[in-house]
């Protein structure tokens, strides 16, 4: 058992030093422009969420767009060490205290369609992706069609009983409310699609910082490639297999798509020194946000000095 032990503990001394010499070794001036740009990536994102919950709260007109882009970018360097889900628990707590009583169903309404926006720009560009002949090729397996249409007539009957019960009605009433963007699609393309397209190419332009930080082509199709391995990851829930089948997907690609010979290692050193660099400046964003919201409530909740009469 100790001979096992060792072996792992002697496993994760090798790969956090392979990945220190990696960002070590890269361009400092390229890493530090794709912070930034990753930076700008995330306040665009977070300009389009605010658009989203102006529409969900009409009468908060104290909720400032700064507090706003804050607690988005938080959210999103949390959800480097907690995943995704946790990122937008984190946004959900940190903006209900600007926004007392509307609920957390609310506010999960508003990322919801928040994320209606970003998912088809997702997809959008996953299909050009794939037509361009950047990425796996993908099959559909039409034995495992009748499993998903019968998990879907479950996942409906299940609502419709749901639906029955008065708290479930509350909460979906609650999510409907921070939907409301959605009710008019013409104003959410102007005041939403926008920032997230521009969140989208300023993460490109990004990750062709990156490479260019590593040594590595930073061609559009190579870009690409990254954008989907990384998306293609993010579908496994555990993190060391999430890393090895985005790392799997860029050495099965990135040397056809470049006409350069690249070794794993090399790609591996760069994924992983990308993620690290990233989910440093991330959480140390999100730590700085937690702390100042929590000063705020702290200054808001404390008591008046008292008044002496004379």
């Amino acid at each position: 058992m100790w001979g096992a032990a060792a072996d792992l503990a002697a496993g994760l001394e090798s790969t956090v030093l392979g990945v220190a010499g990696s960002i070590a070794g890269a361009s400092a001036g390229w890493l530090a422009l794709g912070v930034i740009l990753h930076l700008s990536n995330q306040l665009a994102r977070g300009r389009g969420w605010y658009a989203v919950v102006r529409r969900a709260c009409p009468d908060a007109p104290d909720l400032r767009r700064n507090d706003v882009l804050a607690v988005w970018v938080a959210g999103a360097g949390a959800g480097g060490v907690v995943s995704a889900r946790g990122g937008d628990a984190l946004r959900i707590v940190l903006l209900s205290r600007r926004l007392p009583g509307r609920g957390p169903a609310l506010l999960t309404g508003t990322l919801v369609a928040e994320g209606a926006g970003d998912t088809l720009l997702g997809v959008t560009l996953l299909g050009v992706t794939l037509a361009l002949g950047v990425g796996p090729r993908v099959g559909i397996d039409t034995s495992s069609l009748p499993w998903l249409l019968g998990g879907a007539a479950l996942l409906t009957v299940a609502g419709a009983l749901l639906w029955r019960w008065a708290p479930a009605r509350r909460v979906g009433s609650g999510l409907g409310r921070g939907c409301a963007a959605l009710e008019a699609p013409g104003a959410y393309a102007r005041g939403v699609l926008p920032w997230q397209a521009a969140s989208r190419l300023l993460r490109a332009v990004a990750l062709a910082c990156f490479l260019l930080a590593f040594g590595l082509p930073a061609t559009p199709a190579a870009v690409l490639l990254v954008m989907v391995a990384q998306a293609g990851g993010r579908l496994v829930p555990l993190a060391p297999v999430s890393v090895g089948a985005s790392v799997g997907m860029l050495a099965a690609g990135f040397g056809p798509i470049t006409g350069t010979t690249v070794s794993t290692e090399t790609l591996a050193a760069f994924f992983l020194g990308t993620s690290t660099v990233l989910t440093l400046a991330g959480v140390a964003l999100a730590a700085a946000v937690v702390l100042r919201e929590t000063r705020a409530g702290v200054r808001e909740t404390a008591p008046s000095p008292p008044v002496i009469r004379t």
